[in-house]
């Protein structure tokens, strides 16, 4: 009668198992799920042998069946590991760990497997049907130490799902915690028996080892699916994330963090320091940006020893129901380009030797200025001012000094008008500004503090002290005005401020009618 049970039991199980194993060979493309087919293979020719064992009609028989379940518990240890360092997102070594592994599996199976070194692990052995079919032995001194090594693998596994579980956030804790349930089960029955049968305390060698290993693979697959593990990784094209030069994060369809590749560690490092289901935002140098965007693409900047600057794009990741379960993004450094092209840019409209506007742009951005300050009726005041004697300057100590001279009157006239007034190098040693929403009197008085400023400015250039001033002449911008005339009428009241003597601020006849009104 135990027979017939134990027969249709280890039958169940066995079915149960090819079920969950021939439905995650075609339900899935993910490389990930590699290690689990592995695992569950090596589940199903375990389960196969104790089937084997207890349907044997003699010794012989159910020795061999017992090698056969020996193959396959030798290997669902280690394979386990791999499946839950994988899903950890934690890098094993293949040479130092991996194939050691494997090689130390392989080598107790074909301990099994050879007629003088299986006596190491059986001294001897014969079938028992006093209950029900199976093999009874004698431990050989081997038996411990092969026995050891399969659960310092389960160990390493429920060890890091333990870590784990401490790092990650609510939500894949509880995932981490079933499956750490799934692994406890046959490793809890595992270690019974063996403690069972080195003590003498299981004396009908009852092994429910297979029966705990097929209910593990069916909840472990169970919540595989719940959970979408294999669909996700899968979809992310886990294999390329390792090569890609771009930076690649996964998260879930609440911005929780999942996994990210080494390109993504290399630019932005505080988000492999993330635990896993921690919100991505939580990285201090995670762009706003994301926080709500499902797809479509943007640019942000980092501060971090220097401003670098990314370009981003955003792609869902739906689960067959057509909801979404992920979001992949994509993003690469372009600070080089930016810089590239601010420098294009400073090029076309940035006088490189003072930093001010040129020409050009001067006067592109001063109409820009004129149209708004005519739409919110504000005074609008255009000035030049040219250097005295620079000419001297440049024949005395040279076109170097020169430069110095120039960049320094930029300087002030930047620091002593107000941050939105306009100033750029009209030519030469000639600058222009453009005032705004000030009265004559007041504009007349910012004028006059560039000049002073100036004038009580000293240069030093290669140890020698260079003191220059400049003249200025103001206009004001009238209703019938354009930049150009409005730029003439200041040209004009600057000649005469060269003629009164130089270092003067000289205004157009109607803004002194203003001024003195």
């Amino acid at each position: 009668m135990a027979d017939i049970f134990l027969i249709v039991f280890a039958c169940v199980a066995l079915a149960l198992s090819l079920f969950v194993g021939v439905h995650a060979l075609f339900q899935s493309q993910s490389s990930k799920r590699n290690y689990f087919l592995l695992m569950h293979a090596m589940v199903i020719i375990y389960i196969l042998g104790h089937l084997l064992e207890v349907t044997s009609a003699n010794a012989e028989e159910a020795f061999t069946a017992v090698k056969i379940l020996y193959v396959g518990g030798y290997f669902v240890a280690p394979l386990a590991f791999f499946f839950v360092a994988d899903y950890c997102n934690i890098k094993i070594h293949t040479l130092l760990i991996k194939l050691p592994m494997l090689t130390m599996s392989l080598a107790a199976a074909l301990a099994m497997w050879t007629t003088k070194l299986h006596r190491l692990v059986y001294i001897d052995y014969d079938l028992d049907r006093a209950v029900s079919s199976h093999l009874t032995f004698t431990p050989g001194p081997l038996y411990s130490v092969m026995h050891h090594f399969p659960a310092v693998c389960m160990i390493l596994a429920l060890a890091i799902m333990v870590y784990q579980i401490k790092k990650w956030r609510e939500k894949y804790r509880k995932r981490l915690i079933v499956f750490f349930l799934c692994l406890l089960i046959p490793f809890v029955t595992e270690m019974v028996y063996y403690l069972s049968i080195i003590t003498g305390i299981n004396v009908y060698y009852a092994n429910f080892t297979p029966y705990a290993l097929a209910i593990m693979s069916f909840c472990l697959y169970a919540a595989v699916l719940r959970f979408n593990i294999f669909e996700i990784i899968s979809t992310a094209t886990a294999s390329a994330m390792e090569h890609i030069k771009e930076g690649f994060v996964l998260v879930d369809e609440d911005n929780n963090y999942l996994s990210s590749n080494p390109a993504a560690a290399m630019m932005i490092p505080e988000i492999v320091k993330l635990p896993k289901g921690e919100p991505i935002s939580s990285a201090m140098s995670w762009a706003e940006e994301f926080k709500s965007m499902e797809k479509d693409s943007v640019e942000f900047s980092i501060e971090d020893n220097g401003v670098r600057h990314f370009r981003a794009s955003v792609s869902p990741v739906f689960a067959k129901s057509k909801e979404l379960m992920a979001k992949i993004i994509l993003f690469s450094d372009i600070t080089d380009n930016v810089i590239m092209m601010k420098e294009l840019e400073n090029a076309a409209y940035i006088d490189s030797l003072t930093g001010l506007y040129n020409r050009k742009h001067f006067s592109e951005l001063a109409n820009v200025d004129i149209t708004r300050a005519l739409r919110l009726k504000q005074k609008i005041y255009v000035g030049m001012l040219d250097l005295d004697f620079f000419k001297n300057i440049n024949d005395t100590y040279g076109h170097a000094a020169g430069d110095l001279i120039l960049k320094t009157t930029a300087s002030i006239i930047r620091q002593t008008t107000r941050s939105y007034d306009l100033v750029g190098r009209y030519g030469g040693e000639e600058f222009a500004f453009l005032i705004t929403d000030l009265e004559p009197a007041e504009a007349f008085n910012l004028v006059e503090r560039i000049r002073e400023n100036m004038e009580n400015h000293v240069a030093i250039f290669e140890d020698v002290e260079i003191k220059t001033t400049c003249s200025i002449g103001l206009a004001q911008f009238l209703e019938d005005d354009t930049l150009e005339s409005s730029l003439r009428k200041a040209d004009t009241a600057l000649y005469a401020a060269k003629n009164s003597g130089r270092n003067h601020v000289r205004l157009c006849k109607q803004l002194v009618q203003s001024c003195t009104a």
